[in-house]
């Protein structure tokens, strides 16, 4: 079986409905008591019920009745959504609707007016979930019953005699089929079933056939064989033993069992297993490279009502508010570091040389001033460092030299990570990543890596003096936890000694050099953290414990999956998570990962983080993204060493680019240079004073001197259906249909203790009409730009500003803001 599938709906207790994703290669027989109605959306499926097959293609749906079994094929994997309706708790109309059975099959019947209703229904049912308002649950409601309508108006059959005679049998199967589930290891015959049932052993033979379409014999093999598959995987039993556990006489029964339905030994199985592990096994063997959220739920849009069950338009009279009263400014005040500024990135070194990113970068550093720079790939072959003439190594730094000698002129210290492999010294040259390519493979001979790593960093303290150096933090490698596919080795032992020798090389050359952990991409769902552990665990018991650990964020929820081709799309699945305080969570989950290691004195410098790891998620170019970084950087605020947002620019070498610049990509800049809205979130939180007042959720307050600083921003979760990883109806110019934008924020705070007098107020503002490039660009038409327009179009892409007058009396003085969704707002009140 290769089923996958999630809810994608979660309805309140009062709604009889389910809606889940199916992504499925094939599904056995089985039953339930609710109806089902499926509707394919993407590939075809070949459906078996109650015996009758059919085949099903896009968009096709078909209804399956109570009790009725049924079995799912489809050859190169299909997408359908299910929607389970559970007809007992619709009875409010005298109405037995469960002695009802439906004719609904578009295979068939392929009436489109007769099913345009139920699509229609379906579409409107999520559509009406994309996000969280406060009519939800009656639209819901409204819609179940709809539907129902529809199924009744439409479809109702007349074979209620059919169903009663089916019941009783479904009632009688699922007792023998609960019985071998349950029972399966104690080796029981068909006349022990046919005993309990009251029943002939001819007679139940028959009917398991009938209804199962499977002799008994072969159904019971298959469940003993597929508990005995799960052993051989997880566990080190012996054959012998695992034989008899799972109700098999003697292992040359297993073993002729096992062969005529897997063409293999069950040795030959398991250690097939063992040198190919699949994904199901291994959650994190992923390639995020490929991360693209799913649209496969697309082609219900058309389907949709032309007057929209959901509002999606621009704020109206409603508000939301918080009102905080007496916040004194002269109370024992908290410095701040404004750690956020510690680390800046960009792709990999090579883009350092390239005039567009360098013009970013000097922009960057003028309106905020980043201390260190994070990028990849110093020692890749795109920096021509290694050569080797016949049997010598030859090193060559000249385009190293170049990119350091920038950075410095910038104010701009480099964090050296030692990466990627040269090809000369590669184990395995075709071990590539990223679209233009990385080698991440191990070293062929280990001396050979040393030998470069010494020369390397003795050729850094020549030509820019041990003092500078040992500003600079070291490591060695990105994300050693990923998959094969990606960064690692396959071989944790053998990272651990490359990382060892990587330490130890640099440390000879310098002992007060800094040498952190390698970039460990930690996702909780994938169960990285027992990875941390081991390494530190290892790193302890042989004297190279890092100075400083190094952790990358991204609230990409990963799903593991059956197979490298089970999705249609070829891309790795993710969703994201429901509550909003996710990253606030992450943070106390290392923390604690890292006091429960003893490292609790260590600094913890996030490296890379950002809402999502893909390239082509249409909401990264949108104001959720900028508000979302704000609230995730103020009420984080300074709890780690390092906030460093990934990455610079959407002009990065890690994937193809596409021709339209406002593609999802993660920068904060676009590729052509345009200063995205996140790029002010960072210029906002630049001009915050050193000491902070208070802060809470949509606000931060700091003093400088006898001003005050204030940022505000109204931040919106999205709804379930993104959050399960489904875009639906967002498109490259409607990607906010994910979110309730129906309430603006207004804002009261009181500041006390403040000397008498006016104050003037500057406010900057950043939302959907000021400041963010994409909304910009579709009040301006959403039209390809040129060069000229690019560059017309720059001086437009700047935060609202407004000033206005204050007056305190008896030390009081109330700050307001109306915030439009997604809006931050940077404010400073100085005295006149």
């Amino acid at each position: 079986m290769l089923d996958e599938r999630h809810e994608i709906i979660e309805f309140g207790p009062h709604i009889p409905l389910k809606i889940f994703i199916h992504k499925l290669g094939s599904v056995s027989k089985h039953w339930h008591s609710s109806l089902e109605l499926l509707m394919v959306l993407e590939g075809n499926i070949s459906i078996t019920v109650d015996g009758e097959t059919w085949q099903l293609k896009d968009e096709d749906v078909i209804l399956i009745n109570s009790n009725s079994i049924h079995e799912i094929h489809s050859e190169n994997g299909a997408v359908m959504i299910a929607v389970q309706i559970k007809l007992s708790l619709f009875n409010q109309f005298q109405t037995d609707l469960t002695s009802i059975v439906f004719d609904c099959n578009s295979a068939t019947t392929p009436d489109f007016k007769r099913y345009a209703n139920i699509r229609f229904a379906i579409a409107s049912l999520i559509q009406a979930n994309s996000y969280h308002s406060d009519g939800t649950d009656y639209m819901n409601y409204s819609l179940s019953y709809y539907l129902v309508s529809q199924l009744l108006e439409n479809f109702k059959s007349n074979a209620s005699e059919t169903l009663q005679k089916q019941q009783k049998y479904m009632e009688r199967l699922t007792r023998i089929i609960n019985f071998i589930n349950e029972h399966y290891a104690e080796n029981f015959s068909l006349s022990d079933l046919a005993a309990m049932e009251n029943l002939s052993v001819p007679y139940l033979s028959q009917f398991f056939d009938k209804y199962m379409g499977v002799k008994f014999i072969q159904y019971y093999t298959g469940i003993k064989l597929e508990h005995a598959v799960s052993d051989l995987i997880s566990t080190k039993d012996s054959i012998e033993t695992i034989a008899m556990r799972n109700g098999f006489t003697e292992s040359h029964a297993f073993i002729r069992a096992f062969k005529k339905q897997y063409q293999m030994l069950p040795s030959a199985f398991r250690k097939q297993q063992a040198q190919n592990p699949t994904l199901t096994a291994h959650a994190n063997d992923i390639n995020y490279l490929l991360l693209e959220p799913s649209n496969y739920l697309q082609a219900l849009t058309k389907y949709l009502s032309t007057n929209d069950l959901s509002a999606h338009s621009m704020p109206s009279a409603v508000h939301k508010e918080l009102v905080v009263s007496d916040i004194p400014v002269t109370e024992t005040l908290t410095p701040l570091r404004h750690t956020f500024k510690t680390f800046t990135s960009v792709g990999r070194a090579a883009e350092l040389l390239d005039r567009n990113i360098q013009e970013m970068l000097i922009d960057l550093q003028k309106n905020v001033g980043f201390r260190y720079i994070k990028f990849h790939g110093i020692l890749s072959d795109d920096m021509m460092v290694v050569s080797r003439i016949g049997q010598e190594l030859r090193f060559t730094y000249t385009l190293v030299d170049q990119v350091l000698d920038f950075l410095l002129s910038i104010q701009l210290k480099p964090l050296i990570q030692l990466s990627f492999m040269p090809k000369e010294l590669a184990e395995n040259p075709d071990k590539t990543v990223c679209y233009c390519p990385f080698i991440t493979s191990p070293p062929a001979d280990m001396k050979e890596w040393n030998f470069l790593i010494e020369d390397f960093t003795r050729h850094l303290i020549e030509r820019y003096g041990l003092d500078e150096v040992k500003q600079w933090p070291f490591t060695v490698w990105n994300e050693p936890v990923t998959s094969k596919k990606m960064f690692g080795f396959g071989d944790d032992a053998l990272f651990f000694r490359f990382y060892k020798h990587t330490y130890d090389t640099v440390k000879s050359v310098c002992q007060d050099i800094q040498f952190g952990s390698p970039s460990m991409l930690y996702i909780e769902n994938l169960g990285n953290a027992d990875w941390i552990y081991r390494f530190v665990g290892w790193c302890q018991e042989n004297n190279c414990l890092p100075d400083f650990m190094n952790i990358h964020y991204y609230a990409d929820i990963i799903l593991p999956t059956s197979g490298d081709d089970f999705f249609l799309n070829k891309a790795t699945a993710s969703c994201f998570p429901k509550i909003t305080d996710d990253f606030s969570l992450f943070i106390g989950g290392v923390k604690k990962i890292f006091k429960t290691l003893g490292l609790q004195d260590k600094p913890v410098y996030m490296t890379e983080w950002n809402f999502t790891m893909s390239h082509r998620n249409l909401i990264s170019d949108t104001s959720f993204k900028t508000c979302y970084i704000m609230k995730n950087l103020l009420k984080n605020y300074d709890r780690l060493d390092s906030f460093c947002y990934w990455s610079l620019t959407d002009l990065i070498r890690e994937n193809p680019l596409p021709p339209n610049q406002f593609h999802g990509g993660l920068g904060i800049y676009t590729s052509s240079g345009l200063r995205k809205g996140v790029f002010y979130v960072f210029y906002f939180a630049n001009m915050l004073g050193d000491e902070l007042i208070a802060s809470g959720d949509g606000y931060f307050i700091t003093r400088k001197g006898d001003s005050y600083q204030i940022i505000t921003y109204h931040y919106i979760h999205y709804g379930d259906l993104f959050a399960a990883g489904e875009l639906f109806d967002i498109t490259e110019t409607n990607r906010y249909t994910a979110f309730d934008t129906t309430k603006s924020f207004d804002i009261s705070l009181q500041l006390t203790e403040v000397a008498n007098g006016n104050y003037n107020v500057k406010e900057y503002f950043v939302n959907r009409h000021h400041g963010n490039a994409y909304d910009i660009w579709l009040e301006m038409g959403a039209i390809p730009l040129s060069p000229k327009d690019t560059d017309l179009f720059r001086g437009l892409c700047v935060p609202g500003f407004h000033q206005s007058r204050l007056y305190a009396e008896k030390h009081a003085l109330t700050y307001t803001a109306e915030l439009k969704p997604f809006e931050i707002r940077f404010a400073e009140i100085s005295p006149l």
